[in-house]
């Protein structure tokens, strides 16, 4: 009996080892998280296309040649101009955006730069959308809402789930020049999950995530009456997410069949995310965090993975125990005396 018990056991240990997890909006960016990247060109010659399940990405020989910084920001921390089509719930509702993004600039043609941008993204329990951007068109403020709102990731995201297919779609006059837009076709699929090591991390439950971007410029000149499209070299990225991290852990970017950019996620970015406005949560024991703030604390509320609101108490404690709930991931918002509300993600 003992051995038929000891076998279950080795088999049930193995079959958990096995299990693969799921991605859901509750793993994206929150505003006012920082993360940092530390850049490789180690890994140029690797081939990315190996993938399955329950496979081993070890990249952990790498070394770093420089640091990137991921900001999320709110949409109203954002230059004003740029907000007309992201912060206006009555008159854009589909556009209203949850937080921003600095994203890269554009240069089409020498005849249109795109500069200083912010990207706008919309969090749902279906998808994460990309609702457009601000920036300086030629140097003028411009509010760009995609007129297609492109889908970043559905969720849930799992392996072997049905390709995902979205198309965004961006058309905007430029001052003295005439009009410049793109059109995005993402293809996202979930090729792969098991274990990943990175120089500065072991993770031990990762999804990759793979999206092939196919992007067209057109340009249309007023004075010459006389327009013109040009197709993009194809990018791939490869990403890889946990249900720890509101990032993911590490990226990387092929242009035109190149290998164009590595990145991993430094260990200073979850010491940076954790501590927000002067507020910051160190968990005491499993189900049982502390709060330290400088502010005294007004109310608390904490809501589970469905949207459930499970606590909302107004309160001074500086202890929070969910000892009681279900393991998983949580969404603590915290009220201060000043009235600032900092929202972080726990796990149980």
């Amino acid at each position: 009996m003992k051995t038929k018990f000891l076998t279950f056991l080795t088999l049930f240990t193995f079959i958990s080892g096995q299990s693969q997890i799921t991605i859901s909006y509750y793993d994206m960016p929150i505003p006012t998280s920082v993360f940092m990247y530390n850049n490789t060109g180690d890994l140029d010659a690797e081939d990315f296309t190996l993938t399955g399940a329950n496979y081993n990405w070890d990249y952990s020989a790498a070394t770093s040649s420089g640091n990137d910084t991921l900001s999320v920001v709110t949409v109203a921390s954002t230059p004003f101009a740029y907000q007309y089509y992201f912060n206006n719930q009555f008159q854009f509702p589909d556009h209203k955006s949850d937080y921003a993004i600095e994203g890269q600039d554009v240069d089409a043609f020498g005849q249109v730069t795109i500069t200083d941008r912010f990207n706008y993204f919309k969090v749902n329990g279906n998808s994460l959308e990309i609702t457009g951007f601000g920036a300086n068109v030629n140097g003028a403020p411009a509010s760009v809402k995609y007129d297609t709102i492109d889908q970043q990731y559905p969720f849930l995201m799992s392996h072997n789930m049905p390709i995902h297919n979205s198309v965004g779609y961006y058309l905007l006059t430029v001052p003295s020049f005439g009009t410049y837009g793109q059109w995005i076709r993402r293809e996202v699929e979930v090729d792969g999950w098991g274990s990943l090591e990175t120089p500065t991390q072991s993770y031990p439950d990762v999804l990759r995530v793979k999206t092939t971007l196919e992007q067209r410029d057109t340009v249309y000149v007023d004075q010459f009456s006389f327009g013109q499209t040009f197709d993009r070299p194809t990018e791939v990225h490869y990403e890889w997410f946990t249900n720890t991290d509101n990032a993911p852990v590490m990226s990387v970017t092929e242009q035109g069949g190149q290998i164009s950019n590595v990145k991993y996620l430094a260990p200073i970015a979850s010491s940076v995310s954790e501590i927000k406005n002067n507020v910051s949560i160190v968990s005491l024991e499993d189900g049982v965090f502390k709060i330290l703030v400088t502010q005294k604390i007004e109310q608390i509320s904490i809501i589970d993975m469905n949207g459930k609101q499970i606590i909302n108490e107004s309160s001074q404690k500086a202890i929070v125990n969910i000892k009681n709930q279900a393991k998983g991931v949580y969404i603590i918002q915290i009220l201060t005396e000043d009235k600032n509300i900092v929202t972080q993600k726990i796990i149980r």
